[in-house]
């Protein structure tokens, strides 16, 4: 009996040593894996949820074929700017071959008006944006400078573009009450 025992126990102390020695190296690099694998993950996860964030709208306009939506109006207290950050989209089934404004304005509380030609409509802040392809949105910023005093309302903006066809007058559009954020 005394046999049989010394053998279960050895027996068992051999399958704990080879379980302990087995397993000893996969469980650090699956972790590490798995570890890496999470950070990727949640940087991707933060991204979108950025995005997702930045694409929704403050107010939304059609204009021209053109849909339009403010994202942010940000003040910055240290330039003294307004800055409008803008989405547009063509709405139309082909490919438009030009989109640009001419100016924009917009009229505070106490009826200033403040107006920019800075409107961004392409890459490296370009007036111009060419072959605009449908349903795909696009960002665009405007910015407003030398506003006297922090405005908390921006009580109309409005927007002219440049028709699609030439010789047409400018359509304009239109966007009210934006409250601006001040940093």
């Amino acid at each position: 009996m005394t046999t049989k025992k010394l053998l279960f126990v050895f027996t068992l102390f051999a399958s704990s040593l080879y379980a302990q020695t087995n397993t000893s190296s996969k469980p650090a690099s699956e972790l590490e894996r798995c570890t890496l694998e999470n950070k990727e993950l949640s940087k991707q996860n933060t991204y979108y949820k950025e995005t997702l964030h930045s694409l929704k709208p403050i107010r939304t306009t059609q204009v021209d074929g053109m849909e339009i939506d403010i994202t942010s109006v940000i003040g910055s207290s240290k330039d003294n700017t307004i800055t409008v950050t803008f989405l547009y989209k063509n709405m139309e089934t082909e490919i438009r071959r030009y989109f640009q404004c001419n100016q924009a304005y917009f009229v505070d509380l106490q009826g200033n008006q403040t107006q920019t030609y800075e409107v961004a409509v392409s890459f490296n802040k370009g007036i111009m944006a060419e072959n605009i392809t449908p349903n795909i949105p696009i960002k665009g910023s405007m910015v407003f400078k030398s506003t006297e005093n922090q405005i908390p309302l921006i009580r109309q903006l409005t927007l002219s573009i440049y028709p699609k066809i030439s010789m047409s007058p400018l359509p304009q559009a239109y966007f009210e009450n934006l409250e601006v954020i001040w940093q």
